[in-house]
């Protein structure tokens, strides 16, 4: 059978794993909102402490109870029929490097995959047949089309059995992949709609690309129909490493429709995801701000401090004075009230003694 034989299929297969929908196109609309950027570098790493992904920088788009958290590192795990796990994040980059360091799931028709895609649905993918033992496949497409055929397999001994760490390279003037440190493809820019350049965010996940729902075309896409019974199928992703190729951005926007990267315009400051990324504690905050003061400054807070602490000793000082004072007058007072007390009592004796007082029958007292 010649080559051209399967031209068909292989097209149909090109747009299985495309993104075909938006929730805003800017190719359609001057009304989408601006995309909320990276504007540095999240590198998160997961293992058994952890009890979720933080929830500000991910979404979980399905499969949100087949995530699991172990030594490995992060589990996305299926198991029948109509499962499939998503998180895709919720910060921007434009330009900049993605590296993950991932197992993939096993299985045939099993698909473990992680792409970056933007709202014009440009797209940059990597995907990995759980059936397949010795490739990946790199793939991406422009504006969302389909009908183009991008794919290529890379060798990679045995994907689904060890961590590999895969990674993307993407820039102005050109897109690469990298597997396990080595330049395995690399693609040259190009105009709009022929080279992803636009902001994208980063999606990972698992799915069944051989599940019996499935187009006929997709399952031996796939690699074949997957069996259940042989689950639950597992992907483990130890790592995640974003750089965004701006710092100093909060937001990304489209400036016209034509999807080009030079209409993309950005906005100074610190990103919300910059923000979370490098919030301090309070004691981090403090030395960092004594650290950044310059000598004068610093002596002038010191004396500031020990002058306080001064009038705090002088003030504790003044009030034991004080509170000793009081206490010896009132031990004067009560000395002399003793005193007197003492006196009346030997008077009263002295009195009794000599017979000043006597007592008569009827108990009436009476003095002789």
């Amino acid at each position: 059978m010649s080559r051209l034989a399967f031209l068909p299929i292989a097209l149909f297969a090109a747009s299985v794993a495309a993104q075909t929908t938006t929730s805003c196109n800017p190719l359609n609309s001057t009304a989408c909102p601006d995309d909320s950027a990276l504007g540095t570098t999240y590198n998160g790493t997961w293992d058994s402490s952890d009890t979720e992904l933080n929830t500000k920088l991910w979404n979980v788009t399905a499969g949100t109870d087949d995530i699991q958290f172990t030594d490995n590192g992060l589990e996305l795990v299926i198991s029948e029929s109509g499962d499939s796990v998503t998180a895709e994040s919720t910060f921007y980059i434009f330009w900049g490097q993605v590296e993950v360091m991932m197992k993939a799931a096993a299985g045939t028709g099993i698909i473990s995959t992680f792409d970056l895609l933007s709202d014009d649905l440009d797209e940059i993918d990597l995907e990995i047949k759980g059936g397949n033992k010795t490739s990946v496949s790199s793939n991406w497409y422009g504006h969302g089309n389909t009908s183009q055929y991008n794919g290529v397999d890379h060798a990679v001994d045995g994907p689904q059995d060890s961590f590999h760490n895969y990674t993307f390279v993407w820039g102005q003037e050109q897109l690469q992949w990298i597997i396990d440190g080595d330049v395995v493809r690399t693609v040259e820019s190009a105009s709009s709609g022929q080279y992803p350049q636009t902001p994208s965010r980063l999606k990972f996940g698992i799915w069944a690309g051989g599940d019996s729902t499935q187009p006929q075309g997709t399952i031996d896409w796939a690699g074949g129909a997957t069996v259940w019974d042989d689950g639950p199928f597992v992907m483990t992703v130890k790592s995640i490493k974003v750089t965004d190729g701006s710092t100093n951005v909060t937001n990304y926007a489209y400036g016209d429709q034509t999807g080009s990267y030079e209409s993309i315009t950005s906005t100074a400051g610190e990103s919300k995801a910059f923000k979370l990324l490098n919030k301090k504690t309070t004691t981090e905050s403090a030395k960092q701000s004594w650290e950044g003061l310059s000598t004068g400054a610093k002596v002038g807070v010191a004396c500031g401090i020990g002058g306080a602490f001064a009038i705090g000793i002088i003030a504790f000082c003044t009030f034991c004075l004080i509170q000793r004072r009081r206490g010896k007058k009132e031990r004067k007072l009560a000395d002399e009230a003793w005193d007197n007390n003492q006196a009346e009592l030997m008077e009263y004796q002295k009195m009794m003694r000599s017979g000043a007082f006597a007592v008569s029958n009827t108990g009436r007292r009476e003095k002789f």
